[in-house]
């Protein structure tokens, strides 16, 4: 009889804990391969708190063909469950958004971004237009009435990658309602980071994304909207954190 995974019942799904650069040329292999509809996730705390209280959010991480950090509290948490990783192998697509459209005009990958609101997407194709004149993407914004024109559009131009950010967990919800409709290489969450790229929101500088502390800038700038998400969110998720450490460090034990 198989033991329950206490790590994977924790995640909702297995962990591949990688660099930016490791991530990029996975994608590129599933290209290279032929892959469709290959479901690539993240998790942060924001995304562990909604997996433990929202059912989508659970189907959706089951449904992801592979997971990467974004957010060092993940890292520690998963030190609890034995597993150390290194600094690099974690990142945040917000702080590689840029290296990410650089990659894609030297591969010749065809993108398509599905969210943020219309200024903002409109303000981040001439950004594009002007710095990555080759690019072949597509922005449009998440404000949408009809989700089989969107559909349409992004089945028309056939993405290597489709990025969707809708904030959670609407960006879930919609990947795991539609991904199967979808004629694409790879998809994955983008949250805000076409706000972040476009200027619409203060984005947080690198050293303190490195030391884990991005949080704390985007609180510090936006305290309204996101006081919860830092300050009362990790509390909560707490205890089933030391439900599922304890879990893993007694059944580790039986398997001895």
């Amino acid at each position: 009889m198989n033991t329950p995974d206490p790590r994977r019942e924790y995640f909702g799904t297995a962990l591949n804990p990688c660099s930016f650069q490791e991530w990029l040329a996975a994608i590129g292999t599933n290209r290279e391969g032929g892959k469709r509809r290959h479901l690539s996730a993240h998790h942060n705390l924001h995304s562990l708190y909604l997996l433990h209280r929202n059912n989508s959010i659970a189907e959706f991480y089951r449904r992801c063909d592979d997971c990467y950090i974004d957010g060092m509290p993940v890292r520690l948490i998963l030190a609890g469950f034995g597993e150390h990783t290194t600094a690099a192998q974690r990142f945040s697509l917000m702080d590689h958004f840029q290296e990410l459209l650089a990659h894609a005009q030297a591969k010749g990958w065809r993108m398509y971004y599905l969210g943020s609101e219309e200024a903002v997407s409109n303000r981040a194709r001439e950004i594009i237009a002007d710095q990555f004149p080759t690019l072949q993407i597509v922005l449009r914004h998440g404000y949408f009435n009809d989700g089989a024109a969107v559909i349409a559009e992004i089945n028309e131009q056939r993405p290597d990658l489709l990025l969707v950010g809708m904030g959670m967990p609407r960006q879930e919800c919609w990947l795991l309602e539609n991904l199967d409709l979808l004629d694409i290489g790879c998809a994955t969450q983008a949250g805000a980071t076409l706000d972040y790229y476009a200027g619409a929101q203060a984005q947080p500088p690198g050293w303190m994304s490195r030391a884990g502390l991005a949080w704390l800038y985007r609180l510090a700038n936006d305290p309204v909207r996101l006081w919860r998400r830092y300050l009362v969110e990790p509390w909560i998720l707490l205890p089933p954190t030391l439900r599922q450490w304890c879990r893993h460090r007694t059944s580790g034990r039986a398997r001895v």
